[in-house]
C-alpha cells in the first residue's frame, strides 16, 4: 500500500487489480468503476433501481478491504434501518462487525457526538430527546403561558408554531419569508410569533431538552462554535460516505463538508430526479452544486435499471427528458418487454375506482399476488373512492402511513414514566403522567411544577417531599399513588434494572388499571405494552432505550391478517401518496388521479422550482412499477353542487403516445384502445 500526501491509502496496483477482479463478478461495468474510484471527492448519479445499495455498500468494503479502518469510516443515511442492512451485508463481504463502523442518519449521528460533546455548547450530556408530539406539547405550554387572549384573534396555534419553527430551520428561512408564503393570515403577528419561538428555545435549554432538528442544528454547532471538538470529529473520520445525496437540507450539506474537512474524501450517491421533499427542506440545489463545491469531483452514472422493463424505463425518461446535460441519465435494461404502460381515461372517480379493484383482481388471477400491487396517488383524499371500492369487494390493503406504534397514546403514557425517571426535568412527560391521575386539573399541576421544578432533582422532590398535600380530596389520593411508584422506579433506575423491568412495573403497578378503565380495546393494547416491554430487552441502559424510541418512531407492529391473506398467503394491496411510496417497489402499480391541480399540485403553479419537483414525483412514482404500470384520471369531479371537468396532468400531455396504450372506459364493457393519433394527444 502507498499512502497520498493527504493521508489517504490507495491500494497499490496488484492489490487494486485483485480486489476489482474479486468485485468483477458481483457489480456491472458502471457499478465497479464508481466503487473502486480513485477521486477523493466523488458523485454517483444512480438512476431508479439501478443498484446504488449496493454501490455503496461495496464502496465501504472497499474501502475496508483497501486497508482502511472501520473507525474511520462514516455513513450518513436517512434511515437507521438502512445503515442496518448496508453495514450487515458489508460485514458479510469483509467479516468486519457492522458495530464497528459508524452508520446511521444524521439525526443518530448528530445524538451520538452530542452525548460526548454537548458540555461544549452549554448542554448536559443526559439531555432527553423530545420527539414530535413531545415538541407540539411543550410549544403548547409556551403558548400558554404567553398571557395573550387567543380567543379575540386569529393566532397559530401550538402545532403551527412548532411545524413555522421546524420549516425555518430544515429551510434555512427567515419566519417573516415563511408566514407570507405559508401562513399569510399570521403576517400582523410576526413579533409575538419570533417571542413564543425564543421562549420554546429558552424552556428546551432550561430543561435540557433537544427536539429532532435541535439533534442537527447542535450538531452543526459543535464545528462552528468549537473549532476544537469539530476537528476532533472530522480527524477521525478519513472517510464520509452519504446516501440519497438529494435528499439532504442545507444544515446536513453543511455538516457533511464539516465532516470532511480534515482528510477530504467525501463519496455521496443520489438521484437528482428523485428529489422529491422540498416541501420539508430538502435542497435540491445541494446535488446540483457538488460538482462545483468541490471542483475536483468526478460524476458517475448508473444507468442500468434492473427492475423496471424497456417500456416503463421509456416512458421514464421521456418524463426526464429536460435534464441538464450534465445530470441526465438514460436509463436502459437487459429485462425482456412486457406491455408498454397504459393510460385508462375515466368517466368519474368511481369508474377509476372501479377500474383499479377490477383491474387488481385480474392481476391476481394471473398470478401477481395482492402484496405486489400499489396503488399510488398525490395525496390521500384522492383514496377515498378507492377504500370503499376494495371494502365492497373484500380485497385488503394497507394505508402507508397510518398512525405510528410509537404514537399511540398508551405507549406513550408508559413510555413517559421511563422518560421522567431518566430525566426528571422532562417537563413534558411529566405533564403526561400527571395528567393520568383522576381528579388533578392543570392549577393543581402547576403548583406542583412551581414547587419542584427549581429543585436540582425534581422527581425526588415530587416523592420525598410531599407533593401529593397540594392536592385536595381524591386528587391527593392519586398523586400519591403515582408518588409511590415513581419512587419505586427510581429505586429500580439507580439500582441499574432494565428497560423491560422499568417498562413491566409501571404498567403493572399503574397505568394497566387507568387502561382498563379507559380504552374498550384494552386486551389488544395490553398486548402492545408487551411487545414494547420485549423491544426494550435489546436495550442495556435507559438513556439508549429512550433514545432509539424517539429516533425510531416508525416501529410498528403487524396488523392481524384478514380471512384471505391466511387462506391465501399473499398479503394486502399498498395504498400510498407518491412520497411514502420512495423506495419501493411492485411488480404492478397504479398511478391515480393524473390530473392538472393534483399532479402537478395547483399550488405549485405559479413556481417554477415546484412545478419541476412535481414532474420529479411523476419520475419517481412510475419509476416504482417492475412490470404493469397502470396511469388513469377522471374526467368529471363533483365538487359540491356541480360537476368540474379535469384536464390531464401536463406530464402526460408533453409524452408521445408511442409510449403508451390509450383507452376510454365509458362502460362497464371491457375497454377497447382508442387509436393512438387522436387530435388531443397528437404529436
Amino acid at each position: 500500500m502507498s499512502t497520498g500526501g493527504n493521508g489517504r491509502k490507495h491500494p497499490d496496483s496488484q492489490a487494486s487489480s485483485a480486489l476489482n477482479a474479486e468485485f468483477a463478478g458481483e457489480l456491472n461495468d458502471q457499478q465497479l468503476a464508481a466503487v473502486t474510484a480513485p477521486e477523493q471527492q466523488v458523485l454517483v448519479l444512480a438512476g431508479a433501481g439501478s443498484g446504488k445499495t449496493r454501490v455503496i455498500t461495496y464502496r465501504v468494503a472497499y474501502l475496508l478491504r483497501s486497508g482502511v479502518k472501520p473507525r474511520n469510516i462514516l455513513l450518513a443515511t436517512f434511515t437507521n434501518k438502512a445503515a442496518r442492512m448496508m453495514l450487515k451485508r458489508v460485514e458479510a463481504l469483509t467479516g468486519i462487525p457492522a458495530h464497528r463502523i459508524t452508520g446511521g442518519t444524521f439525526h443518530h449521528l448528530g445524538h451520538i457526538f452530542l452525548r460526548r460533546y454537548a458540555d461544549a455548547i452549554g448542554y448536559r450530556r443526559d439531555f432527553t430527546i423530545l420527539d414530535e408530539a413531545d415538541a407540539q406539547q411543550l410549544m403548547k405550554v409556551v403558548r400558554k403561558s404567553a398571557e395573550i387572549d387567543f380567543s379575540k384573534e386569529l393566532f397559530p396555534s401550538a402545532s403551527q408554531l412548532h411545524k413555522l419553527n421546524s420549516l425555518a430551520f430544515n429551510t434555512q428561512r427567515e419566519i417573516e419569508e415563511l408566514i407570507v408564503h405559508n401562513y399569510p393570515q399570521f403576517a400582523g403577528k410576526v413579533e409575538i410569533i419570533h417571542r413564543l419561538l425564543g421562549a420554546y428555545k429558552q424552556r428546551k435549554r432550561e430543561h435540557n431538552l433537544m427536539d429532532f432538528d435541535d439533534l442537527l442544528g447542535n450538531f452543526l454547532r459543535l464545528f462552528n462554535e468549537t473549532p476544537e471538538v469539530g476537528m476532533q470529529i472530522a480527524s477521525r473520520f478519513q472517510h464520509v460516505l452519504v446516501d440519497e445525496y438529494q435528499d439532504t437540507n442545507q444544515v446536513q450539506a453543511k455538516i457533511v463538508q464539516h465532516l470532511a474537512g480534515r482528510h477530504g474524501n467525501v463519496f455521496v450517491v443520489g438521484d437528482d430526479a428523485q428529489s422529491i421533499y422540498g416541501f420539508r427542506g430538502a435542497n435540491y440545489q445541494n446535488i446540483l452544486d457538488f460538482p462545483r463545491q468541490y471542483p475536483d469531483a468526478r460524476i458517475y452514472k448508473l444507468e442500468v435499471n434492473y427492475r423496471s422493463t424497456p417500456d416503463i424505463l421509456s416512458f421514464a425518461n421521456e418524463i426526464m427528458k429536460g435534464t441538464p446535460e450534465e445530470f441526465r441519465k438514460q436509463l436502459v435494461t437487459q429485462r425482456p418487454r412486457k406491455e408498454r404502460p397504459k393510460l385508462i381515461i375515466c368517466r368519474g372517480p368511481e369508474e377509476q375506482a372501479r377500474f383499479v379493484a377490477e383491474q387488481i383482481l385480474e392481476l391476481r388471477e394471473q398470478g401477481i399476488p395482492l402484496d405486489e400491487v400499489g396503488v399510488l396517488y398525490r395525496n390521500h383524499r384522492n383514496s377515498l373512492e378507492l377504500e370503499m371500492e376494495l371494502n365492497s369487494r373484500g380485497i385488503p390493503y394497507d394505508i402507508r402511513g397510518g398512525i405510528r406504534f410509537m404514537e399511540q397514546a398508551h405507549i406513550k403514557d408508559v413510555v413517559a414514566f421511563l422518560a421522567v425517571t431518566a430525566n426528571p426535568h422532562d417537563q413534558i412527560a411529566f405533564s403526561r403522567i400527571l395528567d393520568l391521575c383522576e381528579h388533578v386539573g392543570n392549577v393543581t399541576i402547576g403548583r406542583i411544577f412551581a414547587r419542584i421544578m427549581p429543585e436540582e432533582d425534581p422527581l425526588r422532590a415530587f416523592t420525598d417531599d410531599g407533593a401529593s398535600s397540594l392536592a385536595r380530596g381524591k386528587g391527593k389520593e392519586s398523586l400519591a399513588q403515582m408518588s409511590s411508584l415513581l419512587a419505586r422506579l427510581r429505586q429500580l433506575h439507580e439500582s441499574a434494572a432494565a428497560p423491560p423491568e422499568l417498562l413491566r412495573t409501571a404498567y403493572e403497578e399503574l397505568y394497566r388499571q387507568r387502561m382498563e378503565v379507559t380504552f374498550d380495546d384494552y386486551r389488544e393494547r395490553e398486548g402492545d405494552i408487551e411487545q414494547l416491554a420485549l423491544f426494550a430487552e435489546r436495550f442495556k441502559s435507559l438513556t439508549s432505550f429512550l433514545a432509539e424510541i424517539a429516533l425510531n418512531s416508525a416501529f410498528t407492529p403487524r396488523e392481524a391478517l384478514t380471512p384471505l391473506e391466511q387462506l391465501t398467503g399473499e398479503g394486502r394491496v399498498s395504498l400510498t401518496t407518491i412520497h411514502q411510496a420512495k423506495g419501493l417497489e411492485w411488480r404492478a402499480v397504479f398511478l391515480t388521479h393524473l390530473t392538472e391541480g393534483n399532479l402537478p399540485h395547483r399550488m405549485s403553479w405559479s413556481d417554477p422550482a415546484q412545478l419541476e419537483e412535481e414532474r420529479r414525483l411523476f419520475y419517481v412514482a412510475v419509476t416504482r412499477a417492475r412490470e404493469h404500470l397502470f396511469l388513469s384520471y377522471a374526467q368529471n369531479t363533483t365538487e359540491r353542487d356541480y360537476i368540474g371537468f379535469n384536464r390531464p396532468s401536463r406530464y402526460l400531455q408533453e409524452i408521445s403516445t408511442s409510449f403508451y396504450e390509450q383507452y376510454i372506459i365509458e362502460t362497464e364493457d371491457e375497454p377497447e384502445p382508442e387509436p393512438e393519433t387522436t387530435e388531443a394527444n397528437r404529436d
